[in-house]
């Protein structure tokens, strides 16, 4: 626990200093979000603050799995390392000067690859009506294109979320809690401890992000963040042998995984792209119901936290 501690304080502190000046970074260099059309905040702000939370949480991890002794590396843990700086890389370019949709999904895909490549993988489930491994099955070769799809659909899914002040952050940190629970009692002490030290990175940003919000996290954070949850979901839950190893993770991340679904097949039906821009997410359709920025976000962290319950309920049956 002692590792644990060291790695949340690091990315609490970590987090809290960097912010600062990666704020007056992007202002100098122009990285600013107008107010108007969508975005629901009402003065310029700067953005890419997903910068801070990366290397926050990356130095919290090092330090705990310092402090664990876990040296070298595993490669799992590599594979998320490598994917993640790419990912990093490929976003403040997108927050700078912007990238088309293609330039985006090919890296979202090489980092999922990357990541497979180093063993976060899913390589099976459970059966629904057979007990740990007797119901075992295996998915072969199909595991390279759900682990694929799976880390792609998460890191669209947070950006996607990522649309109100504090939205993103206040969400992922209560599902990185949860997983947090869920890898310590099946002793995967490693995943833990990432977990810990992203939803400690998630606080910390709060402090500047939430209503009114001094910096945006941006895609270098909305895409860090659901890259991470993703390969952590992975690392942990979906490294167990029941049915709860698909709905654990899957309710974790309801709030994301329901609004992307919706907002596709909402697209979709409409015979608009897939990744135009529109307010038909969650967040949007809370706040035409009359709900302030605050009272959204505080009603979809309510939401996350309720089926985050729900999956350590059946978890820990």
């Amino acid at each position: 626990m002692i590792a644990v501690a060291v790695a949340v304080a690091t990315a609490l502190l970590a987090t809290a200093i960097l912010v600062p000046p990666v704020r007056l970074a992007a202002i100098k260099l122009g990285m600013v979000v107008p107010p108007g059309g969508r975005h629901a905040h009402t003065v310029p702000t700067p953005t890419a603050g997903g910068v801070a939370v990366f290397a926050g949480v990356w130095l919290a991890i090092i330090a705990g799995t310092s402090v664990m002794g876990i040296w070298p590396w595993s490669a799992a843990l590599r594979g998320v390392f490598i994917g993640s700086v790419l990912l990093l890389v490929l976003c403040v370019i997108d927050d700078a000067w912007g990238l088309p949709v293609m330039p985006r999904l090919v890296g979202q895909i090489l980092v999922g690859l990357i990541a497979w490549a180093h063993g976060v993988r899913i390589v099976g489930f459970g059966h629904p009506f057979y007990a740990e491994t007797a119901g075992y099955i295996p998915l072969g070769w199909l595991s390279l294109p759900l682990t694929v799809i799976w880390i792609v659909f998460l890191i669209n899914a947070v950006n996607w979320l990522d649309g109100l002040d504090g939205l993103a952050a206040g969400v992922i940190g209560v599902a990185a809690i949860t997983l947090a629970i869920m890898a310590f009692s099946g002793l995967r002490s490693n995943v833990g401890l990432m977990s810990a030290a992203l939803a400690a990175g998630c606080v910390a940003f709060l402090f500047y992000n939430f209503n009114p919000a001094k910096i945006f996290m941006g895609d270098s954070g909305a895409m860090f963040l659901g890259y991470m949850i993703a390969c952590l979901s992975v690392l942990g839950a979906y490294k167990s042998t029941t049915l709860v190893a698909i709905a654990a993770p899957v309710l974790v991340l309801g709030v994301p995984i329901y609004d992307t679904i919706t907002t596709v097949a909402r697209r979709l039906l409409r015979r608009k792209p897939v990744y135009s821009a529109d307010r038909g997410h969650l967040h949007h359709r809370l706040l035409d119901r009359g709900l302030s920025v605050r009272q959204t976000v505080l009603a979809i962290y309510a939401l996350t936290a309720v089926l985050c319950l729900v999956a350590l309920g059946l978890w820990f049956r």
